[in-house]
This record gives C-alpha cells, sequence and structure tokens, in this order.
C-alpha cells in the first residue's frame, strides 16, 4: 500500500493548507481553507478508468452491515486489493468478510466524534500504515449512506481528526439543507410547496427537560395553527431521512392533530432544531403524485431519472431508474426537461460540489394539468443510486460505481462525461425479512442470513447480501439487487420472476416480503404505471402468512411430535403404541419402495398426454378381457376409516406407492383416496390438497370419492362454489401430472348421492349436476348407483340412461360406471349384484355402445365379502362380460373383500400372484403403525349389517365423548334408520343417522330405546339434540326412500331451529368472491371445498401449526414420544418439495427442556421443545376441563361434546330459553346448543371456556364440562 499516485497531491495540497493555516488562523477559517479547490487542474476521468485509487486506505463508519458491504463492495470492484478498506465496528462484534481491518468503538457510541477519534487514535498506533496515511490526509472517510453523510457538522468533524471528508462541502450542505434547498428553488423559479419554517437549523433546546419541551411543543403548535390554513401538509426536520422525522398532518387547523404531528417529530429527532411545515402537493386534485428523483455530480444532471414508490411512513420500497425516453411515462417530455433544468441550477447556486439527488414531485391537479414540485435535495449517497448508475457508462463503456466516483471528487476530480447505456429500466430491490401491511408498514421479523437460494439470473446486475444476524437498530435491511430490462414490460415480468426463483435463506421465521413485492409487479394497475408513489400499498393483496424455512418446520411442527407425540390419550387403545420392531419394519419398507421403479403403463402415458382418454380405455380393456376383470385397492383409505378411526392419512403416500410398484404388477387398476379422508385429514391438522397429491398414482388412476353437492365434506355446496371447486381441483391434478394442456384432466372421481334422490317435478338430480360440473372442469367422473334393495332395477335403468345422456352433452363417451354398496347387509348376493349388473349393460346395449366397465364396492363384516365377488367374476366370465372390477384390500384385513380369495377367479400369472403377495404383506405392516386406532375385532358391527361401513372406529370414540356404552351404538343406529329411513346411509346420511342415534340415547324420555317409543316421544311434541344440517337433511328428504309422518312432526316441532340453520347456511357459504386473489389452486380446494374450517386451516398452516410435513413418515408420526432412535432418514413434505432429513437424536437443554437434533444437507439443526413431563413434576392444576356441579341450577354443563367455536353470548345478557347460546363443532358439524329452560331468565354471570381462533383450538368439551355460569339479573 506504500505507492506512489500522482493524485494524491489533491489531498497533500489540502494538507498543506491545512498545515499552514493552523499556524496563523483558528479553526473556522483552518477549515474553510481546508475545502477550497486543491490549485492543480485534475483530469476528468471515471473511477474505472483509473489504475489505482485516489486514496491507499477507505474507512467506513456505518452500523449498517448492508451499507458497509455496499461500499465495499463498489470499491473491491473497481480496484480489488489495491485499496484498504477498514470497518468501523461495535464493541463485541467482527467486520465484515472481504475487510481488511477494523477500528472498534464502544457500543451505542455512533455520532460520538470525539470518542471515535480516541479509538481511531488507538487504531494508528496498533495499525502503523493506517496512522502514516492518516497523518498524510491519505485515508478517506466514507460514511455510506447514512444521514451522517451529509451533515455538515459531521464533516467539519471528521476533516478536524485528520480523515478526507468525501461528501458534499460542509457550506455547500448546510445551503442544500432541506430549507435552504426551498430557499434556493425560490431563488432560481423552481417551483416547490408552500412553507414555514419553525425553527431554523442550529443549537437544539433540551428536550429531556419535560417543561422546556412543553414549552416548545406549544410555540410550534401555534405557529402551525395561526397559518389559519385546512390543507394537509407534513411536519419535518432537516436532519430526518428515510420517513424518520417526517409526520403527516391532514388538518393544520386541528390543535390535536398538529399536537400529535409536532411531539412525533421531536420524538424521532431527539432534537428542537431545523423543523419546518410543508404543505403536501395536489390537494386541490385527487392527491395522487410520482416522486421523481434527478441524480446531479456537482452541477452536472445525469442521465434519466428515478421514480420512488414509498409507503404512508414515507419509507422508500421501491426504486426504478428509468432512461429519459422511460421517464416520459410518468410525466410529460418537456416538464422533464424543465426538471432537469431546475435541478441544474439549484445545484449552482448551492455550488454542490459531488453527488447529490433533487427529489420532486409530478402530479396532474385538479385541473388536469401536469406540475412538478421540488421538495428536498439528499446531499449523500443513496442506496437506490444503483437504479440509474446502471444506465449510465463511461467513454470506455464501464459501469458507474457510486461510492468510487465519490472518491474521486474528493480527490479533486471533475464529473466525467457518462453516456447512456444500453439498458432502459433499473429496478433497485431491497431485500427485507418482515411483513407489510396494507399501508407498507413492515413488522420486521428476527433471523439470521445464510445467504441466497434460487438460480442465478443473467439480467441481474449485482446482488449484495450482508451475512449474519439482523440488525433492528442498525439496519433491518438485509441486502439488494438490480434488475436490467430493455422496457417497463420487461423489468416487470422480470421483477415477478426475481421474486419467485431468488430469497434470502434465513433461519427464523418466515416474512411475507417477497410475495408482497411479487404481487406489487405482477399486479395490472402497477403494470399500466397507474400506482402513485404514495398509494404503493393502497389496493395491493397482501399474503398473510410468508413461506416457512425448513427449521422452522423442525422447530414448531416435527420436534412437537417428537417428544409429545400424535393425538396423545386418544384412540381404541391409547397406550397400545406400535412397537420398535413395527415402526422399524416400516422405516425399511418406505426406503425399498422409494428405490423402486413403478411400471410405466397406459395410464402413465395418457396422464402425460401421450394418449388420448379413449386409447387409454381401450388398453383397459385389454387388460380386462386377458385376465377376466381387475380390482381397485381400497387400502389405506377404506380400510382404515373402518378400521382405525380414518387414520388413513399418515400412510396414504406410502400406501400409494406400494400399490403402483406391487398392486399395479397384481392387476389392481385403480387406488382409492379422497371423501372423508380429505375431511379427516382437514380435521386432525393436515393439509386435504397434499393428501390429494400423495394419493395420485404414476401408473394408475386415484378414485376419489365424491358426495355430490356435499363433495368433500359434510356442508352442502352449491353450484357457484362446485364449479370452481371443480376447476381448482382439476388444477391440481394436471400440475402434478405435468401435462397443464390436456383436453381431460387424469381424476376420475367417483360421484354418488347417499340416496340416488331425483325430483321428477323439476327434473335435477343433484349428482347429475355435479357430474356435469366435473365434466366442464375436464375431469371424467364416475357416476356412482348407491346399492339398496329398497331401489329397484326399473329405477336404476332410468339413472343410467341420464347418465349416458349427461356425457353425450358435454360431448364425451362415458366408459365406466360404479355400483356402492356402503356397507354389506343380507342383500348383498351374486344374484342380486349381476341384476344390477344386466340393467347398466342393457342399457348401454340399447344404445349400440361399447359395454361400459363396472366397478364394484362393498364392506365385508361377514367374511362373505370376497367369496361373493369371486362368484361374481365368474359368472361375469360365463356371460362373456369381463368388464368387472371389484374393491379388494389385502388378506385379512377384516373390513372388505379379501383380494386373494376374489382375485382367484382372474387368470393372473404366478409373476402376478407373486405380486399380491407382496402388495398385501408390505400394506398388512404398513396399516400395523395404526395400531392405537385398531378397531378392526370391535363387536359393534352386526355380522347382517347394511350399516354404511367406515365407521366402528370413528363410533367407538364418539361413544366415549358422549360417555355411552360402545356396544349401544348398533343398537342406536338400527333405532334411528328405522325410525327415519332415509337409505342408504352413506355419507351425509350415515352422519344423520349417527346423530339421530345418539340423541336418542341421550333422551331419557324415550325409554326403552325402540322406534315405537320414539315416534310417541315426537307425536307428543318432543325434540331431539341434533345439529340444524341433520335437519336440514330431514327436511328436504333426497332420498328414494318414502318419508315417514315422524320426520314432519320433529320438523315441526323444531321449526325454530330449522329455521335459523336454514338462515344460517344462506349467510355461510364462502364462494370464490370471498377468497384473496393471491389463493393458489391448493387454497381455493381447501377453502371452497371445506368453507370456514377449511380457511381456518389455511391460517392455522401459515402459521405452522399443521402437521403436513410428517405425512411422507408414519413410522414418526405414530411411534410413542421420545423413542425415535438415532440415525432415523425421514422423507419431509414441503409443499410441492420433500426434502430428506437425518434424526441425530435427543438431549436435554441447560433449562431441562428437551433437545431434538437433526441433520439437512450437511448442516445440523438443534431444536427445543418444553418437556411435557415438567408440569407433572411441579404439580398444578389437574389435567381436563372445569366439571359443571349437577346440584348447582346456574351452572350449565354440556352434553354434546366436541370443540368450543363460539358464544354467542357475552357476561351480561340475559339467557331466554331456545336462543341459541354457543356453538360446538362435533363429529364434523356445527352444533349450535340453546339455553336451556333451567336458564331462562338467568343472567350471564362467566364463560369459563374458549372459543376457536385463527391462532388457536377452542376449548375440547366431553359431557358434564362447564360451559356457562349463569346469576339471578343484578338490578
Amino acid at each position: 500500500f506504500f505507492f506512489e499516485n500522482p493524485m494524491l497531491s489533491v489531498a497533500r495540497t489540502v494538507r498543506a493548507i491545512r498545515s499552514s493555516a493552523t499556524q496563523v488562523q483558528p479553526a473556522q477559517s483552518r477549515l474553510q481553507k481546508a475545502w477550497q479547490r486543491a490549485p492543480i487542474k485534475c483530469v476528468k476521468i471515471s473511477a474505472m478508468e483509473t489504475p489505482l485509487p485516489p486514496f491507499p486506505i477507505a474507512l467506513i463508519y456505518n452500523q449498517s452491515k448492508h451499507a458497509c458491504q455496499s461500499v465495499l463492495a463498489d470499491l473491491r470492484a473497481v480496484w480489488g486489493s489495491k485499496i484498504k478498506v477498514i470497518q468501523v465496528v461495535e464493541t463485541g462484534t467482527h467486520h465484515l468478510q472481504g475487510m481488511d481491518g477494523e477500528v472498534v468503538i464502544d457500543q451505542k457510541t455512533w455520532g460520538n466524534m470525539e470518542h471515535f477519534r480516541k479509538r481511531l487514535d488507538a487504531a494508528c498506533i496498533e495499525d502503523r500504515q493506517l496512522g502514516y496515511r492518516r497523518s498524510n490526509g491519505e485515508v478517506v472517510f466514507m460514511p455510506g449512506w447514512s444521514a451522517f453523510a451529509e451533515s455538515s457538522e459531521a464533516a467539519r468533524a471528521v476533516t478536524d481528526i485528520g480523515l478526507v471528508w468525501p461528501g458534499t462541502e460542509p457550506d455547500a450542505s448546510e445551503r442544500l439543507e432541506k430549507i435552504g434547498f426551498k430557499k434556493i428553488c425560490s431563488a432560481v423559479g423552481a417551483p416547490t410547496p408552500p412553507f414555514i419554517v419553525l425553527a431554523d437549523d442550529g443549537p437544539s433546546a433540551n428536550l429531556r427537560d419535560p417543561t422546556v419541551k412543553q414549552a416548545i411543543v406549544d410555540k410550534y403548535c401555534g405557529m402551525v395553527v395561526n397559518m389559519k390554513s385546512r390543507k394537509p401538509g407534513l411536519i419535518k426536520s432537516i436532519h430526518g431521512g428515510g420517513g424518520k422525522g417526517t409526520a403527516h398532518l391532514d388538518d393544520p387547523s386541528d390543535p390535536e392533530q398538529v399536537r400529535a404531528a409536532v411531539e412525533k417529530v421531536l420524538n424521532e429527532m431527539n432534537r428542537s432544531d431545523g423543523i419546518y411545515f410543508e404543505e403536501k402537493v395536489n390537494t386541490d386534485g385527487d392527491g395522487r403524485f410520482f416522486q421523481l428523483e434527478l441524480e446531479v455530480d456537482g452541477d452536472t444532471v445525469a442521465h434519466g431519472g428515478r421514480f420512488v414508490w414509498f409507503n404512508s411512513r414515507l419509507q422508500k420500497v421501491v426504486e426504478i431508474g428509468l432512461s429519459d425516453e422511460y421517464v416520459t411515462k410518468f410525466m410529460p417530455e418537456d416538464l422533464y426537461q424543465k426538471s432537469r433544468k431546475w435541478a441544474e441550477l439549484i445545484a449552482q447556486k448551492g455550488d454542490n460540489n459531488t453527488r447529490a439527488t433533487m427529489e420532486a414531485l409530478v402530479f396532474q391537479n385538479g385541473k388536469g394539468e401536469w406540475e412538478v414540485q421540488f421538495i428536498e435535495c439528499n446531499r449523500r449517497p443513496q442506496v437506490e443510486n444503483e437504479a440509474l448508475a446502471l444506465l449510465q457508462q463511461d467513454t470506455s463503456g464501464n459501469r458507474r460505481y457510486t461510492f468510487a466516483e465519490l472518491m474521486m471528487r474528493a480527490a479533486g476530480h471533475p464529473p466525467p462525461d457518462f453516456e447512456p447505456a444500453n439498458a432502459q429500466v433499473a429496478l433497485h430491490v431491497r431485500w427485507l425479512h418482515g411483513d407489510p401491511d396494507h399501508e407498507g408498514n413492515i413488522t420486521y421479523r428476527h433471523g439470521i442470513v445464510n445467504g441466497m437460494k434460487g438460480p442465478r439470473l443473467d439480467w441481474v446486475a449485482s446482488e449484495l447480501l450482508a451475512p449474519g444476524e439482523i440488525s433492528f437498530s442498525a439496519d433491518p435491511q438485509l441486502g439488494k439487487a438490480v434488475i436490467l430490462a430493455s422496457s417497463w414490460e420487461e423489468m416487470c415480468d422480470r421483477a415477478v420472476e426475481y421474486f419467485e426463483l431468488r430469497q434470502p435463506a434465513i433461519q427464523g421465521p418466515p416474512s411475507t416480503y417477497a410475495q408482497t413485492m411479487l404481487n406489487l409487479f405482477s399486479s395490472k394497475a402497477f403494470r399500466d404505471c397507474k400506482v402513485a408513489s404514495n398509494e404503493t400499498f393502497a389496493a395491493l393483496e397482501i399474503p398473510e402468512f410468508g413461506t416457512r424455512s425448513f427449521q422452522a418446520v423442525l422447530t414448531e411442527q416435527l420436534a412437537p411430535i417428537l417428544v409429545k407425540g400424535y393425538r396423545p390419550g386418544q384412540g381404541v387403545d391409547a397406550e397400545r403404541w406400535p412397537t420398535s420392531e413395527a415402526c422399524a419394519q416400516v422405516a425399511a419398507i418406505a426406503m425399498g419402495l422409494r428405490q423402486s421403479n413403478p411400471r410405466e403403463t397406459a395410464f402413465s402415458k395418457y396422464s402425460r398426454g401421450e394418449i388420448s382418454l379413449d386409447q387409454y380405455f381401450d388398453d383397459l380393456r385389454d387388460k380386462l378381457s386377458n385376465q377376466g376383470g381387475a380390482w381397485v385397492t381400497v387400502a389405506p383409505r377404506d380400510t382404515c376409516q373402518q378400521g382405525n378411526d380414518s387414520e388413513s392419512v399418515g400412510i396414504v403416500a406410502m400406501s400409494r406407492h406400494n400399490a403402483e410398484t406391487w398392486a399395479e404388477k397384481a392387476g389392481c387398476v385403480g387406488y382409492e383416496l379422497g371423501g372423508s379422508q380429505y375431511q379427516m385429514a382437514l380435521t386432525r391438522g393436515f393439509d386435504p390438497s397434499a393428501v390429494l397429491k400423495a394419493g395420485l398414482p404414476y401408473n394408475m388412476p386415484a378414485h376419489s370419492l365424491q358426495r355430490a353437492q356435499y363433495v368433500n365434506g359434510l356442508k352442502e355446496l352449491p353450484a357457484s362454489v362446485r364449479q370452481p371447486l371443480f376447476a381448482a381441483t382439476a388444477e391440481l391434478v394436471r400440475g402434478h401430472y405435468g401435462y397443464p394442456k390436456a383436453d381431460t384432466v387424469p381424476w376420475f372421481p367417483y360421484n354418488f348421492h347417499a340416496g340416488n334422490y331425483f325430483d321428477f317435478a323439476r327434473q335435477y338430480s343433484s349428482q347429475d349436476a355435479t357430474t356435469a360440473e366435473l365434466l366442464a372442469a375436464g375431469c371424467s367422473p364416475m357416476p356412482t348407483w348407491v346399492f339398496s334393495t329398497k331401489f329397484t332395477l326399473e329405477e336404476l335403468g332410468e339413472w343410467t340412461a341420464r347418465q349416458l345422456n349427461i356425457f353425450e352433452q358435454a360431448g364425451r363417451t362415458l366408459h365406466q360406471i360404479r355400483i356402492k354398496n356402503p356397507g354389506q347387509g343380507p342383500g348383498w348376493t351374486t344374484s342380486a349384484v349381476w341384476e344390477h349388473v344386466k340393467t347398466i349393460r342393457g342399457v348401454f346395449a340399447q344404445r349400440n355402445l361399447l359395454p361400459p366397465i363396472i366397478y364394484i364396492h362393498n364392506h365385508d363384516f361377514n367374511g362373505l365379502g370376497g367369496h361373493i365377488a369371486r362368484e361374481l367374476f365368474q359368472l361375469a366370465q360365463g356371460r362373456g362380460f369381463p368388464n368387472l372390477v371389484i374393491d379388494g384390500a389385502y388378506r385379512k384385513n377384516f373390513t372388505h373383500n379379501d383380494n386373494t380369495v376374489m382375485l382367484s377367479a382372474l387368470k393372473l400369472t404366478y409373476e402376478q400372484r407373486e405380486a399380491l403377495e407382496e402388495y398385501n404383506h408390505l400394506q398388512q405392516a404398513i396399516e400395523g403403525v395404526l395400531c392405537r386406532f385398531d378397531s378392526r375385532s370391535s363387536q359393534m358391527t352386526p355380522w347382517d349389517s347394511n350399516w354404511s361401513g367406515g365407521t366402528e372406529g370413528a363410533d367407538l370414540r364418539i361413544a366415549s365423548e358422549y360417555g355411552i356404552d360402545s356396544r349401544n351404538i348398533a343398537h342406536a343406529v338400527a333405532v334411528a334408520s328405522e325410525t327415519f329411513p332415509l337409505e342408504r346411509a352413506a355419507t351425509p346420511f350415515a352422519e344423520y343417522i349417527l346423530r339421530l342415534g345418539i340423541a336418542i340415547m341421550l333422551e331419557d324420555a324415550i325409554d326403552p330405546k325402540t322406534p315405537e317409543n320414539v315416534r310417541a316421544f315426537v307425536n307428543a311434541g318432543g325434540s331431539l339434540n341434533i345439529p340444524g344440517e341433520v335437519l336440514v337433511g330431514l327436511k328436504r328428504w333426497e332420498s328414494m326412500a318414502e318419508k315417514p309422518p315422524v320426520v314432519d312432526k320433529l320438523l315441526a316441532n323444531m321449526a325454530d331451529e330449522l329455521q335459523q340453520e336454514l338462515t344460517d347456511m344462506d349467510k355461510s357459504v364462502i364462494g370464490p368472491e370471498n377468497l384473496p386473489s393471491h389463493f393458489t389452486n391448493r387454497q381455493k380446494f381447501i377453502a371452497l371445498g371445506f368453507q370456514q374450517p377449511g380457511l381456518d386451516f389455511i391460517r392455522q398452516q401459515g402459521q405452522g401449526k399443521d402437521l403436513t410435513p410428517l405425512l411422507h413418515a408414519p413410522y414418526v408420526l405414530h411411534r410413542k414420544p421420545r423413542t425415535l432412535p438415532m440415525n432415523t432418514r425421514m422423507t419431509i413434505n414441503m409443499g410441492d418439495e420433500t426434502k430428506k432429513v437425518d434424526f441425530l437424536g435427543f438431549g436435554t437443554a441447560p433449562s431441562g427442556d428437551i433437545t431434538c437434533t437433526f441433520r439437512y444437507a450437511g448442516e445440523d439443526v438443534r431444536c427445543t421443545v418444553p418437556n411435557p413431563d415438567a408440569a407433572k413434576r411441579k404439580g398444578g392444576k389437574k389435567a381436563g376441563n372445569d366439571k359443571a356441579d349437577p346440584g348447582n341450577p346456574n351452572e350449565y354443563g354440556t352434553v354434546v361434546p366436541g370443540e368450543l367455536l363460539e358464544y354467542l353470548v357475552v357476561p351480561g345478557d340475559i339467557l331466554e330459553a331456545g336462543k341459541p347460546m354457543c356453538v360446538l363443532e362435533s363429529m364434523k358439524m356445527e352444533v349450535k346448543i340453546p339455553v336451556p329452560e333451567s336458564l331462562n331468565g338467568l343472567q350471564v354471570k362467566s364463560l369459563p371456556c374458549k372459543g376457536r381462533t385463527a391462532e388457536a383450538q377452542g376449548t375440547i368439551l366431553t359431557p358434564g364440562d362447564l360451559v356457562l355460569v349463569a346469576q339471578a339479573p343484578l338490578k
């Protein structure tokens, strides 16, 4: 660094002037002489054209890591290692990588130049080179872009301690500060908003003295009020910047508003000088404006202009540099040229000697005329300088580097001649980590910056990120990037792509900043140049939650399950966790399946768009002909729904992989999915859309259950909701298979209505309507007839004909149809089913169509199901009809047809039967991890039951919640079915019947529990404690079974409850118009399909309160807490991605909390979870809720178990019998609890439970739990 540089002569001249002046002149005169121009000629040359730096050492003084990084990057880009760069840091911190040294100051001493002088002196003793260069005036002080960089006081102090100041000359800086700037504008004729000076720059009063501060506030308030103006404006401090030291004042005549604005500015700046009031612009128009920034170097105005968009606190958010051509998108050409001339005159009048920015506001006034008003001059480099710097180049074609050019000016070199570069638009992107609101104010998030992630993009001219912990005290800005484009439109496109692909890798909570910026640049208004600078976020959609980091997922979603367990205390046998051997076996199966390669089939080709749907069906028919039939696996969707309390969600992905690997080789042609599987996924904290995608096989279609107008839930959805829901579902499936342009979607939902209902008067069926809507969305629905001996074959024939018509009207061919027996029952015989098959075949034959592919589904309560299926295959083959496909599951599954029995009738090869054996073995082991919820040995369902299958596990849970002997559930269902014969009891009718049965069991006035006694009770005016949804279902009676009189009588007895439910239904439907426009197809599927619970889940998912990451790791999800072995590898679900993670083991933190350590991508991540045993050791309140005292008439204990959604009363209300008191979610339904007669006329004293919120679940209630405390009305 000891080299000779001719340009150092300027610095030496300055030093010589200072040295000679010291002997004869006072300090102020010395400083004035020091700032005189050097008496030698300096050439006009850019920094990039200079082989050596004008100063060998640069000392960066800025507490912002990002600012320091920016200065360092500029200097290194120009001079590399030829310049020594030293950073000033606080005690306890270290300089950034790439710095050559540091000067350490005490914490919180930034701006204390006397302290800095002492520390610099000490550093010069340690670093002789620094001391030598300082003594020769060869160390340049670089303050970055802080307000400190334009302080005349700082400039004089820096010069006084022997460093070179690279910014605006102090006297010029004072002339160009905010108040002086406005005076210069008036002198040169540049327009500026009207203003009044409250206090000139100078000594500040002692604002720590409350009396002094109050007097200052009163004085300034009086001056503003005495203006007698109602025009809105701003109270400003000349010492402010970046939104700090500025307060909005909407009505200067309102003393309270004035006082609040004045106090805000004084509190932020902690000084009373340099305060003024400035009128806002365009107050006679619409108040909108664009902020234009023109850069000057000395008095040379740079090419192009920069436009700025900011938030309500006047903090800049977006800065875009535009060439001269593109500036005219925001202002007329002649006004732009006038503005450039005014900027030049202001710089000349102020004797500006270096880089500065003239800020002006451009707008159309109330008369439609364009105006410009200059508001201030920034005399410091700004972070956004690159938004114009990259639009310029020197005569050698080099870009301009802001901080390097500052050093050139400090050395005396005049501004070089820059010319326009090739780019027309330069966007300066600020990287922040926080959540903007609709005014653009950002709630910053803590975290540690580890770098950038995503692909590098050629058109990103520069990108800078400061690694390490995010600082809120210094600068929350993480970094920046500059995007170049040849047009405004291309800049917007590239900004969207950038925010989609590139993001900081942050260890900490998620942020919505990137998505908000993406929404801004993709919005039509912004792309059309219609968004003004002061309305950046006004109409912008702000995402509620940001993308979660992987560490947050491990810490908040995975580790708690490892420590506390999944659904602790629940299950048929809550302590029957799977053994370590069972979990290890499933983990090994998962690894083996991941390493397998499923065979490609015709469906694989169809899903990729390589063959048509008709060609797929041709291939399927060939396969059926060769085998004599085929099968669809219902494991685990239906086996676990019936036998494991609907706990199929956690094993759906692994089971799908097993099916596409082994079941397909064994003649399987479909994988059952959906329905209550999605519904229970949502209830238990899993993303239903992720479950859907996890269940889409590579080589066979997913057969997803759909319940006509109820779709996948229990809430009836109108067509206005169903149609966009089906469209979103179709796009989800298209996206999964990667062929978005296909005419049809590889999605085969089997669509059924529980009662096969058809309204002849209206010629309407909700099943027919939803089938047509699915076709319109490009899906291939499978119309499904619900089997019952009470539904005639004639009705089946008419139904089949309607299905053919629906497909024909949609321009499609109906290839496949389904018969669904939701249970079994004595009527399910080979001959009965075959008659149904013959009827359907006959309708197809009458129309000269190809024989249909007929799918058959049933449950097996008595071991005969598999044998009936085998007989059906044999009968069909004997009649020359190989197109039967029957549902089944692995051997000894105890819920559905035994596939080894039924497939013995097919012509399978030896290899296929080996594959079947392998599939069965693996599937049984996979479902073994659900042993806590295993109810397959339950005696609840009689052998000859025709009750809807898939309920034993859920029924056992519900019986426990209601305190009912589980052996009485079957009797309750039988009594309800005979009294209210909806037929068939498939969802949602199954839930209706079950709720009616439970209500009958809980009603003491009905004894014994017989259909006759129920009828007598109802006919005597009795009502049942059932949800409003059940009443609506009874009223509509959408079943071909005849409605008995007792139904109408019950509805008459409960007319008020029925009417309330009908009213609420109309109000509560969530349609596409209620959803944010940024919702993805995944979010639309959840919100539209599951309504308010779906929206609640989306919110909870954004907060990391769901279990979706564990969809692919059942051996982790269902394992006993704190028993996961070290070095267990698991697959974690992260949206559309999966990540492999190794668990390194548990530990104990010093606090006693439990630690979980993971390894991902070669890095260890340690998470801490509170020890659940700690509370037990400390004692404390007993588990569970308070119970109501049966002997206290003022306490109400719930009869209905479930989650409290909300109270409909508040303390102080007078209770009225029959009016709704609170809402619970019970058995997947919302239940309004009415005020009982015993509380009529009393006053609500307290509400001891908590309702559900967006952040937390409501209180979980069991019968007898205290819900409300009443008292006699207070006088």
